[in-house]
This record gives structure tokens, C-alpha cells and sequence, in this order.
């Protein structure tokens, strides 16, 4: 009887990084450094968006493309190039690409780069702040209570092989940070960037610290400008929380604690492919139903380009249908 072996990461013999030099041609070898390219997925994309890293929580390079939304590792990767439908076809592709030397071993010893944010500079608000975000219908009243406030500049501070660096971005305007209650600076947003709009300094759960445990209903969003836009139409009965983004998942005990305080738990993400693909994550591996608003890619956008009266019609009608759907059948929860 034939067998046939089913990879992963661990048992693969071909190294994630060589899978990534070879596939994107990357001219370099990865030995723990992140490398920036165009992106694969998106045809349009001028400027490098996608960034291949490696990863310290499974110790494998992964991707993140900015342009797209997509996040992977390299057989995702491959899975795209050569149009395959399972991973498992992935894996043996690599190993036809690599036939002349399957016994092929890591010897790279990765030294990942480090960075952090070791100094910021926060200034006065200025008008053209209020009408940023005035325009998704979030108020100073929301910046205030969310801990949203205006950066001039930070410093970054790099460290590859003991050996630091330092950069100061200044941007003068247009740059957030977004703070915790206990003032620690957990992530900087940069809208006017075209990619990586957003600077991760640490894990938060946004929205965590200010939910009442008292609404009816708790939505899980993609981001917290998505949360503001949504505060401005004054639902009674509602709470939100964001993720940093929808790749990252809420731990299941955290999930369980919002499913035993709310009635109703949902998701809302953006409507593209990254956000539909971690909605149907939260209802295959949690049972937690999604609300899919199609109007405009996110909820920001959509007060942005319809008003916050007309986007308040639009998301009624699909929450009404997404509580008739699941009302009192809590087994039987689907997406909507």
C-alpha cells in the first residue's frame, strides 16, 4: 500500500526561507532580515507593499501583503502562483521545485531584526485633524475617550546582530498614536502613507478597556476608526471591540467571556476578501455569526460616502436580519 505523508512545518524538509528566495526571486538570502517587494496579488501596485518576515511565535518566514490584505507563508504563496486548490499540493510542488536537492537542510541561523518605538512627540490638534475624521462622523469627544491623540514624530530603534540604529520619522501632520488607558503607546496610525498605515507597538485589544458589559449586543469590527464611524449613529444596545487587524484572532477564553455577557456576539469586518476569509474563520472555529455590510470596503468609508443617516438605514436592515437569523437558536448561529 502506498502512504502518503502529509506535511507541515515541521516535518517539511525544504526551509521556509529557501521556498521565498526561490519562488519571488528575491536575489538575497533570508536570514532573519524582513524584505519589502511588490506585491503578487495585486497587479496595480506601484510601490514595494509586501513584506516577507520571519516570524518568532512558529519560527517560519511568513508574508503580509499591504495592497491586498492577503497573509501567509510560503505555500500560500505557492499555492497562488500555480493556482492549487490545497495546501497539501502546495507542499509537493515545492518538493518537484527542489527534486535535485530534496535533502536539502537549514543551516541558517536566523537573527531576527527587533524594532521599537523608543521615543514619540505628541502635539496640538490641529483643524485639519478635526476634518480627517470628521468625515467618518468620529468626534473629539470619541478621540478623547479612546485615547487617540496626535503625533509629531517618533523614533524607531533597529538591532540586527548587537548592532542599533536609529530613525526619526517626522511627518508633521497626519500621524496618530493610539494609547491605552494606562498611557502606553500601543499602535501609530498614518493615513496619508499608501502602505503600512499602521505601526504595531504592541498587542491591544482596542475597545477592551471601555465596554460596559451591559449592551445587548457585541460587534467585533476590524479596526478602530471602524468603531469610531460606527459610535456615530448612536445605536443604544450595542458595544465594539477591533482586533489589531483581522489576522490576528481573540483568544477563545476572552471569545467565551463575550458569548456568557451579550446576547448577541458578531463579526463585522471589511467587505474583501481578507475580512470575508476571517469571518468565516470566527464562525467556523466559534460559532460567531457575521454581519456582512457590502455598501463600501469598511464602515468608515461607508459614513464617509453616505452619510452617517443613510449608513444608519443600511446597517439596521442588515442587523435586523442578522438577529432574526439567530434569535433564541444560539446552536444554529450562521453568517449573514
Amino acid at each position: 500500500m502506498i502512504q502518503t505523508i502529509s506535511y507541515n512545518h515541521e516535518n517539511f524538509p525544504i526551509p521556509s526561507n529557501q521556498i521565498f528566495e526561490k519562488v519571488l526571486n528575491l536575489g538575497e538570502c533570508l536570514t532573519g532580515q524582513s524584505v519589502k517587494i511588490k506585491s503578487i496579488f495585486n497587479s496595480a501596485d506601484k510601490d514595494p507593499s509586501m513584506v516577507i518576515f520571519y516570524a518568532d511565535s512558529d519560527g517560519i518566514y511568513r508574508f503580509k501583503d499591504f495592497s491586498s490584505g492577503q497573509y501567509g507563508d510560503a505555500i500560500d504563496i505557492v499555492q497562488h502562483m500555480y493556482q492549487l486548490k490545497t495546501r497539501q499540493e502546495g507542499f509537493r510542488k515545492v518538493l518537484e521545485m527542489f527534486k535535485n536537492n530534496v535533502d536539502v537542510k537549514s543551516t541558517t541561523v536566523f537573527v531576527k531584526e527587533t524594532k521599537e518605538v523608543t521615543d514619540y512627540t505628541i502635539r496640538k490638534w490641529l483643524n485639519s485633524d478635526a476634518d480627517y475624521w470628521k468625515q467618518f462622523g468620529i468626534s473629539g469627544r470619541f478621540l478623547n475617550k479612546y485615547n487617540i491623540k496626535p503625533l509629531s514624530k517618533y523614533t524607531i530603534e533597529m538591532t540586527r546582530n548587537n548592532v542599533k540604529s536609529q530613525m526619526v520619522f517626522d511627518s508633521g501632520k497626519m500621524m496618530y498614536g493610539f494609547f491605552s488607558k494606562d498611557k502606553s503607546l500601543y499602535k501609530i496610525y498614518q493615513p496619508n502613507r499608501k502602505i503600512a498605515k499602521f505601526l504595531k507597538i504592541k498587542d491591544y485589544l482596542q475597545g477592551e478597556e471601555q465596554l460596559t458589559m451591559k449592551a445587548k449586543c457585541l460587534i467585533i469590527a476590524s479596526s478602530l476608526k471602524d468603531i469610531g464611524a460606527f459610535q456615530s449613529m448612536r445605536l443604544p444596545n450595542i458595544e465594539l471591540v477591533a482586533p489589531d487587524s483581522e489576522n490576528v484572532t481573540i483568544t477563545t477564553s476572552i471569545l467565551d467571556k463575550y458569548k456568557s455577557n451579550y446576547e448577541y456576539v458578531f463579526t463585522m469586518f471589511d467587505n474583501d476578501e481578507a475580512g470575508i476569509k476571517a469571518m468565516n474563520m470566527y464562525w467556523t472555529e466559534h460559532q460567531i455569526p457575521y454581519i456582512h455590510f457590502d455598501y463600501e470596503k469598511d464602515f468608515a468609508e461607508s459614513i464617509k460616502q453616505h452619510g452617517i443617516e443613510n449608513t444608519k438605514i443600511f446597517f439596521k436592515l442588515k442587523f435586523k436580519d442578522a438577529i432574526r437569523k439567530n434569535k433564541r437558536s444560539p446552536k444554529k448561529r450562521g453568517h449573514n
